[in-house]
C-alpha cells in the first residue's frame, strides 16, 4: 500500500493493481474530495471543516489531500465555486426561444444545494464575518452566486431590448438586472438578524419571484 492511500481510500478506487489495492486516479481523487468539502460546508460549522475532517470523509490520509490542494483555503475555495454554481443556472438552447418573463422566472428560481436551511444560513453568517480573513473565499461564493446570475439577467435584458420586448436604455441593463434581483430575492439581512424566524417557503417565494417580475415587466413596457 502506499504511503499516502489508506484502506477506505481503495474502496473508492476502480482499478485493481496485482499486490496492491484499487488506486484511484488524479481526477477521481479531486471530485472525491471536493464532494466531501461540499458535504461538510452544508452539514456543519464552517470551522469544523478541516483537512483533518475532509480526510476522514474521503477515507483518504491528510497527505492526500495536501498532495490536491496545497491550502484548506484553496480546497475551499473550489468547493464554494463548486456549490455556487448550481444554484443559479443558465438558459437551454430551448429556453432561450421562450417570452421574457418565462426566461427571467426561469432564471431566478433558486436551484437549493441539499442541507437545512439553518445550516445553509449559518454557513452564509460565517463566510461573511471571515471575508477580511478569506477575502478570495468570500469574493468567489459572490462571484459565482449572485455575481453570475447578474451577468446571465442582464444578458436576457440585453437581448430583449434588442428585440423590442422592453423599453431599457442599453446603459441601465445592469442597473436594471440588480434591481429586479433586489425585487425578486429575500433580503437576506432579515434571516441573519432573525435567525429563529421561519424562512420563506416555496410558495412564498415562488410568489415574490412572479410578482417582482410582473412589476419589472410594466415598467419596462414597450
Amino acid at each position: 500500500m502506499s504511503s499516502d492511500t489508506s484502506p477506505a481510500e481503495g474502496e473508492l478506487c476502480g482499478r485493481t493493481r496485482r499486490g496492491r489495492p484499487p488506486q484511484m486516479d488524479t481526477s477521481a481523487r479531486e471530485a472525491a474530495i471536493l464532494r466531501a468539502t461540499a458535504q461538510l460546508l452544508l452539514e456543519v460549522p464552517f470551522d469544523d471543516v478541516t483537512m483533518a475532517a475532509i480526510a476522514s470523509r474521503t477515507g483518504m490520509s491528510k497527505r492526500t489531500v495536501y498532495a490536491h490542494f496545497k491550502s484548506r483555503e484553496e480546497l475551499l475555495i473550489r468547493a464554494i465555486v463548486d456549490i455556487s454554481r448550481t444554484i443559479f443556472l443558465p438558459l437551454s438552447a430551448e429556453d432561450l426561444q421562450r417570452p421574457l418573463r418565462d426566461r427571467l422566472s426561469l432564471l431566478l428560481r433558486i436551484n437549493a444545494p441539499p442541507g437545512s436551511e439553518a445550516t445553509k444560513l449559518e454557513f452564509l453568517r460565517s463566510i461573511i464575518a471571515k471575508a477580511q480573513t478569506y477575502p478570495v473565499l468570500a469574493q468567489q461564493l459572490y462571484a459565482n452566486g449572485r455575481g453570475a446570475l447578474m451577468g446571465y439577467v442582464s444578458a436576457e435584458l440585453s437581448r430583449a431590448v434588442e428585440a423590442g420586448e422592453i423599453m431599457l436604455d442599453p446603459k441601465e441593463v445592469d442597473l436594471a438586472a440588480d434591481m429586479l434581483l433586489d425585487m425578486t430575492f429575500e433580503n437576506i439581512l432579515f434571516p441573519l438578524l432573525h435567525p429563529s424566524d421561519p424562512r420563506l417557503d416555496d410558495a412564498a417565494v415562488a410568489r415574490r419571484r412572479e410578482l417582482a417580475i410582473t412589476i419589472f415587466l410594466r415598467g419596462c413596457a414597450p
